[in-house]
């Protein structure tokens, strides 16, 4: 009997629907589910994996007849069949029936063991009978072997709405990608147009096609829905739209200085263009090309090996991005580094994937060619645009586009190294090419392209490289090696400087320098405040990098290092001395400054392949962080041996994530008292004693926090969880955004109960999430009566800078107003005029 697969994005839907087709079918007919995404399938999406073991699980010698229901369920079904033995795949039949009628008429000829073929036959007359009965009046026949199923008529009222955007840029690359994002969650057609500019309609669900809209900040855009959740999609939408994407307030875009006279004869070496990255350098030019990647020209005679050469492609560039914005946060913090997610959604953007597919069959294109003739039609777009800031989205294109070319022919990336000092020439630089820059090596970058708004300008700032961008074409003329001095300042590039000009521009580079320097020369020192309380600023460290770089910046220690980098991008757990050497590495670059690891916080968010996990409903209130690594000793084990086998020589401390009773805290510390027994027994070097202490991450360990503080040492209150639990809106959501806000009097007061109960007992607390390198949040936080703030390395300047400029009494005023505050915005407002009032720093 040939059995079924069911393809589907909710695993709740197909759950359901195998219900429904027994009702008709009977129970004899072997059906499996292959729906969701995730570490438990609870989200929305598909999995090939899944989908190639589910098809091995009910595999059948009369065939298996797989049915999909949306565009990416075929592709990720296309993918499972590379992961199946070739006995198996040869058994396995897509069919392109609508996925609920088809199953139902597919179970009923299965049950009366028809072959795959009649049964597909049937599927896909399945919906005659409902066209007949509505009149429809052009039913199409649908085909047995097609590539993919054909669509359904739209049904169901027309909604629609229209929106102003009053976000700062309008639909660029990160409010474009939650605006597909959200779309793509209703199963319902959503056309876009931007009235303002009198565009066609646009599918709400393509990335390339919304940002070629050009809608601006201003522009009133058209949202039109029809189907099933046409009315939750477009209320969805509208929420988006009047939230602002979840962006908070921005400036206006930096614009050119006004024009310079024009340049005397003897002005001729000086080059003008855009100042978009403050600072001085000199040094040689360095040309830098980057070359196209290469496009073979052969015939596809096997499209579909095409298409799945093409898919492997994308989700190799997909995992290579994700791990660059993980990097990037790290280096240039979160809002920058979301560059990349954007990178990421564009490979799975619709047209591009159609556009290349259709290439791949119709015309017999190979993978490459079909994928750079789909990526150049959306390039030629974005540059046809008016807007300066759109057409800059197709460097981004480019830039996503050239990566999987390359990942097709095999060419490895290229990176910019170089041997001595340059300041950098080109066309233009694509975030990636800027992300991958030596900063020792590039004092300064000189584009002919680009502007103030550019992906590459943005991280250009947050890298500190000088730079200046829309020259001249004649920069390109100047030879290789000339020296050159560039003003990021006024935007200027002057070629071949005499030589007190040269001295000049090498003595301002100095004092630039110098006054960065300063700051960092000031940041190690104590943090004190005017009457002699000292904070301990410390830094959030997910690596080694970082570490280097918390202890430049002058950090007092780490107060958190997260761990979960040894167990993430994976597929088994590290080992013990992995685990060790990392960390002991950490631990002896701090010189001797406390370091507190963090246990393994993974679950919901971050789910590990090599730890089998029960399905939940809700994962972020499931068996994650502390309550796993009990549930998992040998893992936990495995971490504890290491954390104190490294702090035998470094001054290691353990924090516990996500305590929510105190039995969970004892439970860990009689865990921890075992392993320092098997140490000890096995004559290890090792820290014992060892100070824990845990992180505040749930309300009910603020609210019990005078019973906890009897057993730990001290407490890290992690305010991005805290807030999340608090206030009960899930991070990241845009439409919760302003219930996310770590000022609001309701944590802040629970912040408060928790330094109570540790003065009490003689314990300090510290915060360790981004309320602590909040400027507005600082006096606060020290007046409720932390002592420790960890940040981002990039924020201790700052940070310590507001602690010198304060003292005690004026913190404890303004915490005890925060804390009488109505809302959020009551505290942010009150923050804000406190801070603009502290001399030096406001």
């Amino acid at each position: 009997m040939v059995s079924l697969v069911l393809v589907s994005h909710s695993k709740l839907l197909a759950e359901s629907l195998v219900h429904l087709v027994r009702q008709m079918a009977g129970e004899e007919v072997k059906i499996g589910v292959a729906a969701g995404a995730g570490e438990n399938h609870d989200d929305f999406g598909t999995d090939a994996t899944q989908i190639a073991q589910v098809i091995q699980e009910v595999d059948s010698p009369d065939g298996i007849l797989v049915l999909m229901d949306l565009g990416s369920a075929i592709l990720s079904a296309e993918m499972a069949m590379e992961l199946l033995p070739e006995e198996v795949r040869s058994r396995v039949h897509f069919c392109p029936a609508p996925l609920v009628e088809g199953a139902i008429a597919a179970g009923v000829q299965a049950s009366l063991g028809n072959d795959p073929q009649t049964i597909c036959r049937e599927a896909c007359q399945a919906l005659q009978p409902k066209a007949e009965q509505l009149h429809f009046s052009e039913p199409a026949p649908l085909p047995v072997a097609v590539e993919a199923p054909a669509p359904l008529p739209p049904a169901g009222e027309l909604h629609t709405v229209v929106l102003e955007l009053t976000n700062a840029h309008g639909l660029h690359a990160r409010p474009a990608a939650r605006f597909v994002q959200t779309a793509s969650r209703f199963k319902a057609d959503i056309r876009v147009t931007n009235l303002t500019t009198g565009s066609a309609a646009v599918s709400a669900k393509s990335l390339n096609a919304l940002a070629t809209l050009g809608a601006l900040h201003g522009h009133q855009i058209q949202i039109q829905a029809q189907g099933e959740q046409a009315a939750e999609a477009l209320q969805a939408l509208s929420n988006l739209v009047e939230e602002r994407f979840g962006e908070a307030a921005a400036p206006p875009p930096l614009k050119p200085t006004p024009q310079m006279p024009e340049p005397q004869p003897s002005d001729e070496r000086i080059l003008r263009g855009l100042p978009v990255s403050e600072g001085v350098a000199v040094a040689p030019i360095f040309h830098y090309e980057s070359l196209p990647p290469l496009i073979p020209d052969y015939e596809a005679q096997d499209t579909e090996a095409e298409w799945q050469k093409l898919q492997t492609a994308l989700e190799k560039v997909r995992r290579a991005i994700l791990d660059r914005q993980r990097e990037m946060v790290n280096r240039v913090g979160e809002e920058e580094a979301a560059i990349f997610e954007a990178h990421a959604l564009l490979l799975s953007d619709e047209e591009l994937l159609e556009n290349a597919r259709s290439l791949i069959t119709e015309k017999q294109y190979n993978a490459a060619r079909a994928w750079k003739e789909s990526v150049d039609t959306i390039v030629a777009r974005f540059k046809a645009l008016s807007d300066d800031y759109l057409k800059q989205r197709a460097v981004d294109v480019q830039d996503v586009g050239n990566q999987v070319l390359r990942e097709l022919s095999g060419e490895a990336h290229q990176k910019i190294v170089f041997s001595e000092p340059v300041i950098l020439v080109a066309d233009d630089l694509t975030p990636t090419e800027t992300a991958s820059l030596d900063l020792e090596r590039v004092q300064g970058i000189a584009l002919l392209s680009g502007g103030a708004t550019s992906h590459s300008a943005i991280l250009a700032r947050s890298l500190g490289i000088p730079a200046v961008t829309g020259l001249p074409i004649r920069i390109k003329q100047i030879p290789q090696q000339t020296l050159a001095a560039l003003d990021g300042f006024k935007g200027e590039v002057l070629i071949q400087p005499d030589e007190s000009t040269r001295q000049e521009f090498e003595s301002r580079r100095t004092r630039w320098l110098e006054e960065k320097q300063r700051l960092l020369a000031s940041t190690h020192q104590a943090a004190v405040t005017l009457d002699g309380l000292a904070i301990e600023v410390a830094a959030n460290v997910g690596n080694l990098a970082d570490a280097q770089t918390a202890v430049q910046n002058g950090a007092d220690g780490v107060g958190l290092l997260r761990t979960e980098f040894l167990f993430l991008t994976r597929q088994t757990a590290p080992t013990e001395e992995e685990q060790y050497q990392a960390i002991h590495q950490i631990g002896m670059t701090l010189q001797g400054k406390p370091v507190i690891v963090r246990t393994l916080d993974v679950g919901g968010d971050k789910p590990l392949p090599y730890i089998n996990q029960q399905p939940e409903a809700n994962p972020f209130l499931g068996v994650r962080a502390l309550r796993l690594s009990l549930q998992q000793p040998d893992l936990f084990r495995t971490q504890l041996r290491a954390i104190l086998r490294a702090g035998a020589d470094t001054h290691l401390r353990i924090m516990f994530p996500m305590v929510a009773t105190i039995e969970e805290v004892l439970q860990a510390n009689q865990f921890l008292e075992k392993i320092h027994a098997e140490l000890e027994e096995e004559g290890l070097s090792h820290r014992w004693p060892i100070e824990t202490g845990i992180m505040v991450e749930i309300p009910s360990a603020a609210i019990v926090a005078d019973a906890l503080a009897e057993h730990v040492a001290f407490f890290s209150i992690g305010t991005n969880d805290l807030t999340q639990y608090t206030m009960a809106a899930e991070r990241g959501n845009p439409q919760l955004n302003y219930l996310n806000d770590a000022l609001h009097p309701a944590v802040l007061r629970l912040i408060g109960e928790v330094t109570q109960a540790a003065e009490k007992h003689g314990k300090w607390v510290g915060v360790c999430g981004e309320l602590a390198g909040d400027p507005e949040a600082v006096a606060i936080l020290i007046g409720l009566g932390v002592r420790e703030l960890s940040v981002n390395a990039a924020g201790i300047p700052r940070v310590k800078a507001i602690v010198r400029a304060l003292t005690t009494e004026k913190a404890q005023q303004i915490a005890r107003q925060a804390v009488a505050c109505a809302n959020a915005q009551q505290t942010r407002q009150l923050a804000a005029e406190f801070l603009k009032s502290l001399p030096g720093v406001g």
